[in-house]
């Protein structure tokens, strides 16, 4: 399952990126966004782009076209 595909409010665990850059996967585990790290969805933005997501204890905001990359699994 993807970060895309998962309902709102579902906490996961990520286990990995899919075809993504060097940059965007350097940048996202800059942000605390690495495997075996616990996320949830929070909520759409107004304009539906970024969405806002738990990792771990800080709030992100992550753009939308990097969500169908991240990788999860249920909790």
């Amino acid at each position: 399952m993807t970060l895309e595909a998962l309902p709102f409010d579902v906490p996961v665990k990520v286990l990995g990126y899919a075809a993504l850059s060097v940059f965007d996967k350097d940048r996202l585990s800059g942000l605390g966004l690495r495997p075996g790290v616990s996320v949830v969805k929070i909520l759409k933005t107004p304009l539906q782009d970024p969405v806002e997501c738990l990792v771990g204890s800080q709030l992100l905001a992550i753009e939308a076209r990097l969500l169908p990359h991240i990788r999860v699994e249920a909790l």
